[in-house]
C-alpha cells in the first residue's frame, strides 16, 4: 500500500467517524448546521477517486439526504442555490 493510499484511507476514516458523531448530536439537537456539515463530509467522501462505484453512490445519496434535512430545517433564509459538477446543490451561505 502506498503512502498516499494510506493517507486517503485515514482521511476517509476520520470523515466517517466525524459524521457518526455529528449524526448522533444532530438526532439530539436537530441543528440544521450539523446537517450541512454532515452533507459536506459525505460529499467529500463521494469525491474520493479510489472507492468503488457502489460506495461512492451511497455517499452521494447520503449527502443528498442530509442536504434535504438541512434545507427543510433552516429557517428564514433566502434562496441562493447552485449545483456542483456532481449534481449536488448548495446555497450561498
Amino acid at each position: 500500500m502506498s503512502v498516499q493510499s494510506i493517507r486517503l484511507n485515514r482521511v476517509c476514516d476520520v470523515l466517517l467517524s466525524a459524521n457518526h458523531q455529528l449524526e448522533q448530536i444532530y438526532y439530539q439537537q436537530h441543528d440544521p448546521c450539523l446537517a450541512l456539515h454532515i452533507s459536506r463530509n459525505y460529499s467529500l467522501l463521494h469525491k474520493q477517486q479510489d472507492r468503488n462505484d457502489y460506495q461512492q453512490q451511497q455517499w452521494r445519496d447520503k449527502a443528498k439526504i442530509w442536504w434535504q434535512l438541512y434545507w427543510m430545517e433552516r429557517a428564514g433564509k433566502g434562496l441562493g442555490l447552485f449545483y456542483d459538477e456532481n449534481g449536488l446543490f448548495y446555497d450561498n451561505i
